[in-house]
This record gives C-alpha cells, sequence and structure tokens, in this order.
C-alpha cells in the first residue's frame, strides 16, 4: 500500500509539473505576438492592440455570439420536431359489464417504441414575432459592442496622449534645472569674487532644489501615465513600450450641426436604441398573438409487442391539432399592457439619449474651440516669457540684475511652456471626443 501510494504522488508531481510547463508555453506565445519593449508603437498600433486584447471586447463579443444562438432557437421551431420514444408499461384490464364488473390483478407488459415527428403549420405570429425579437436584440447587442470599441479607442487615445504630454512636459523642468545649474555657478563665481552676497548663492541652491523636485514629480507622472495606457489597451500589468513622440496640430473645420447630424445618425447607441425598439414592437405583436389558436400536425410509427422477443406490430397514427386559446386568467390581456408601457419607455429613453449626445457633442466642440484659442495664445506667451528670461540672465550675468528677477522670469517661461504643451494635447484629446461623439470608427 504504501508502495502504491508512493507511485500515485509521483504521478500527480509529474503532472503538475506538465501542467505547469504547457500552461507557461501557451502564456510565452500569447506574449510573443506582442510587440517587442523596444519597438515604438503608433497611436493606431496601441488602437489595434487594445482591439484584440482588451477583456471587454471579448466579453461583448461573447454576448454578440450568445444573442446569435438565441436566434438560431428560435427560428428552430419552424423545423419539424423528430423524437424517438420508447416505453415500457404494465396494467390491469378490469372492465365492467351490465350484469357484474370484472377485476382481477393480472398485469399486462406492453413494450413500445418508435419514431415520432410534430411540424406547426401556422401560429399567428407566435414564432415570426419570436425570430424578429432575438434578431432586433443580436442587432443591439452588435451596436452595444460597437459603442464599447468607441469607449476602448478614446480611451486609448486620451492615455496616448498622457503618455506624450507627461513627456512632453518633462523637457520642461530639465530645461528648467540647467537654467538653474548655470545660474548657481554664475552665483558662486560672484560670492567668489566678492559682488554678491551669499544669499545669492544659497537661493540658487534652494531654487535648483525646487526644479529638482519637480522633475522628480514629473518622472513619475509620465509612468503614471504609461500604466494608464497599458490598462487602455487591457495589457497585463509590466509590459512596457516605447511610443511614437509626433504631434500634429492641423484643425478640421466642423461645426456643431455636422457633428449632431453625425452624431444621430451614426452612433451605435442610437442604432442599438432602434434595434431595442423594433423589437419591443415584436413583442407586442407576439403577446397579441396569445388571442389566436395555434394550427399543428404530427405524424407517429409505433411498434410494440407484449413480451420480448415475440414479433412486433406496428401502428401509424396521423393528425392535426387545432389549439383555440378561450381564457387565460387576463394574462394575454396583461402582457400586451406590458409590452406597449416597455416601448413608451424606449422611445423616452431615446429622447434622452438624444439630450446625453448633444450635452456631449456641445461639451467636445466648446473644448475644442477653446483648445485652439489657448494654443494660439500660449504661442505667443512663449515667445514673450523666453524674450523676458533672455533679458533677466542677461543682467544678471552682467551683475545689474536680482536673482528674484530671474527667478520670476524662470517660472513664467516654465508655466508658459507647461501651458502650450497642455494645450495642445488638450486639442488632440477635445478632437477624439469629437469623433466619438460623431459615432466615426476611429
Amino acid at each position: 500500500m504504501k508502495q502504491l501510494g508512493n507511485i500515485n504522488i509521483r504521478r500527480l508531481f509529474y503532472g503538475v509539473i506538465v501542467f505547469i510547463f504547457l500552461f507557461t508555453a501557451l502564456a510565452v506565445m500569447a506574449q510573443a505576438e506582442l510587440p517587442s519593449a523596444g519597438q515604438p508603437l503608433s497611436l493606431e498600433e496601441c488602437i489595434a492592440l487594445a482591439l484584440k486584447y482588451h477583456p471587454s471586447l471579448s466579453a461583448g463579443q461573447a454576448t454578440v455570439e450568445a444573442q446569435k444562438a438565441k436566434v438560431e432557437q428560435a427560428l428552430a421551431i419552424y423545423y419539424p420536431q423528430i423524437d424517438f420514444k420508447t416505453t415500457y408499461n404494465t396494467a390491469t384490464a378490469n372492465y365492467s359489464s351490465m350484469r357484474t364488473p370484472s377485476y382481477n390483478w393480472n398485469f399486462s407488459d406492453i413494450y413500445s417504441m418508435g419514431p415520432s415527428l410534430n411540424q406547426l403549420i401556422y401560429d399567428f405570429g407566435r414564432t415570426s414575432n419570436s425570430v424578429k425579437i432575438n434578431r432586433e436584440n443580436a442587432a443591439a447587442s452588435e451596436q452595444d459592442l460597437q459603442t464599447a470599441r468607441q469607449n476602448v479607442i478614446l480611451n486609448v487615445k486620451g492615455t496616448y496622449y498622457g503618455v506624450l504630454q507627461s513627456l512632453a512636459l518633462i523637457k520642461v523642468p530639465e530645461e528648467t534645472l540647467t537654467q538653474n545649474q548655470q545660474r548657481l555657478i554664475q552665483a558662486e563665481g560672484f560670492y567668489q569674487a566678492g559682488t554678491r552676497s551669499k544669499i545669492d548663492v544659497t537661493k540658487a541652491e534652494v531654487d535648483l532644489a525646487n526644479v529638482q523636485l519637480a522633475l522628480i514629480r514629473a518622472k513619475n507622472s509620465y509612468q503614471v501615465a504609461r500604466t494608464n495606457l497599458n490598462n487602455a489597451m487591457g495589457l497585463r500589468e509590466g509590459l512596457r513600450f516605447a511610443v511614437v513622440e509626433t504631434i500634429d496640430f492641423n484643425p478640421i473645420p466642423v461645426t456643431l450641426e455636422e457633428i449632431l447630424q453625425s452624431a444621430y445618425t451614426r452612433r451605435p447607441e442610437m442604432l442599438q436604441i432602434k434595434a431595442k425598439q423594433r423589437s419591443q414592437e415584436a413583442a407586442v405583436e407576439l403577446a397579441r398573438s396569445g388571442y389566436y389558436p395555434t394550427l399543428s400536425g404530427n405524424v407517429s410509427n409505433t411498434w410494440r409487442t407484449d413480451e420480448v422477443p415475440n414479433e412486433l406490430v406496428w401502428d401509424w397514427s396521423v393528425g392535426a391539432a387545432l389549439t383555440i386559446p378561450i381564457f387565460s386568467g387576463f394574462s394575454t390581456q396583461s402582457q400586451i399592457v406590458e409590452a406597449k408601457a416597455q416601448l413608451r419607455n424606449l422611445t423616452a429613453q431615446e429622447e434622452s439619449l438624444r439630450q446625453n449626445i448633444r450635452l456631449e457633442a456641445e461639451q467636445a466642440y466648446l473644448s475644442l474651440k477653446e483648445a485652439i484659442d489657448r494654443i494660439s495664445v500660449t504661442e505667443k506667451s512663449v515667445v514673450q516669457a523666453k524674450e523676458n528670461y533672455d533679458l533677466a540672465s542677461g543682467r544678471y550675468q552682467v551683475g545689474v540684475g536680482q536673482p528674484l528677477e530671474i527667478n520670476d522670469a524662470e517660472v513664467l517661461l516654465a508655466n508658459a511652456r507647461a501651458n502650450h504643451i497642455n494645450a495642445l494635447y488638450d486639442y488632440k484629446v477635445a478632437e477624439a471626443r469629437i469623433a466619438k461623439a460623431m459615432g466615426l470608427k476611429r
């Protein structure tokens, strides 16, 4: 027994090893499909990865497949239903005559088997409306998947631009750090020459430390942005990719009316609510069909005997059934009232959806206009702040300017650069939101 136990333990151990090996191999194969860590990814490549790996899209696709399977289930009623049944019964055969009843406890065995076929002939729209309901529900689930795709794409765009924005913002404290290092060297030189006091050196050291802290925060923001991008693409934690550092500013003229017109006709949410309404209209007709009869036909062939292996005898049966509902406790009427109420509910939802789409479109449109105006202003602000810094730096180099003066100029220049960067990427995010508001696929 002990030897048998050792054999089972060894088998279990080897089984675990094989399972770990196969799992690791599959994981490596799955990850091998991803680009290498050193390969820079463009925005379109990030979107393609998200559409392939994001779990919410896999869930949505599974829902679509399930709804399509329901359509096939509804269509199955149109086809004949064929069964093969085998039965065994044992029963007494007592009977009553005009004189005295006859009773006995003799049981007779009956063995029977055979196929049967049932075919629906006409049901006044029950099946056709059931099929329509499921088809429209499948169409609605497909539009729900499209909505999820657009949300994923928008999220990837926003986080991708967030990575580029954080990268650009790192350069601001880096440039300011270089300026402060130069100013510290100048302050030390002035102090050693006796033309400036020690306080200039101390202030330059404090300013340098503050810029170093700002640089640390900027680099951390970049790492957070990278994590957000990985999450938006639906990738496992720990994967790191370089991004293509390009940004273009080519405003495309678009009016609010064009955005709304496209949104009302192309947004998957609008197409989804329309499909739900058509499904509910079919549900109303399905409920009404409860007042009408159903007609079906049946054919069966039965072979039976009273003892195995005696010879089987056969019987054929052919018939039709007409079922007429007479009274169902007012359930049909209540089902019609419920279906109509649900249809009114969907109509109200459509109006609410239109209002939400208009609000989303107006907010994106106004954000885009604001970002364009900010870009124009911040471009001038950067030029003016750079000129102001050059003047303050020149005054300090010749010993005329004060540390506070050049420090203020540095802060103004850093803020102007950061404001310009933020305006550029706010424009790109607003542009992405408008594409989503219009129902565009990319």
